[in-house]
């Protein structure tokens, strides 16, 4: 079965849209669009699925199909500072505590109020629901 990243840049294609246009037609962010079609969201808000079905002429029951089912598994606070640890060291081979599927991570550069970089850990699963955001 195709993800739903796959199905949405499928159907996209097939009516002859960029990612701009299917933005500009759906009243969606493209940075959200651009989210979905790489993978990065597995699940569609309610508005967005009827908007793309009403786009696709499709039944948002159908686009449903493509987003992943979940059930949320709760992760204890040191596995989780484990991967922030070493993400922040650099190590690029983690695997997802939910799935085991490779994660995608990054450190994002940010500042204080006092104006003092901050380092900050990110990763996200492209098969499960599995991210550290914060």
């Amino acid at each position: 079965m195709k993800s739903l990243a796959e199905f949405i840049r499928e159907k996209r294609e097939n009516i002859g849209l960029s990612t701009i246009g299917l933005a500009n037609k759906t009243n969606i962010k493209l940075e959200v669009l651009e989210d979905i079609e790489s993978g990065k969201e597995l699940f569609l808000s309610v508005t967005q699925r009827q908007q793309l079905a009403r786009v696709f002429k499709i039944s948002p029951k159908e686009l449903k199909e493509y987003e992943r089912s979940y059930e949320f598994q709760e992760i204890s606070d040191d596995v989780i500072d484990n991967i922030k640890a070493q993400i922040l060291n650099h190590k690029t081979d983690l695997h997802c505590p939910i799935c085991g599927e490779l994660l995608v991570t990054r450190i994002a550069k940010m500042y204080d109020l006092e104006d003092n970089l901050v380092l900050q850990p990110k990763a996200h699963c492209t098969k499960c629901v599995f991210q550290i955001k914060d």
